[in-house]
């Protein structure tokens, strides 16, 4: 191999190992990458308080009417 060609195969390897760290967007580090059918793999919710609860009761009776 020239010594041209080992540069220009070098700065090559470069670029591409460079696009290949910014196509890694910080939003998508740490997601799911394997899903298990029919199970939610999210964050667990937070319970409602009894205000909360009381508040959902009363526009069930709303709507109902």
């Amino acid at each position: 191999m020239s010594a041209g060609f080992s540069t220009v195969l070098k700065v090559l390897a470069l670029v591409v190992f460079a696009a290949g760290l910014a196509s890694c967007r910080e939003e998508e580090q740490g997601r799911p990458l394997h899903y298990v059918h029919g199970e939610y793999g999210g964050k667990k919710d937070t319970p409602l308080t009894a205000q909360q609860e009381r508040a959902l009761q009363l526009r069930v009776l709303k709507q109902k009417n």
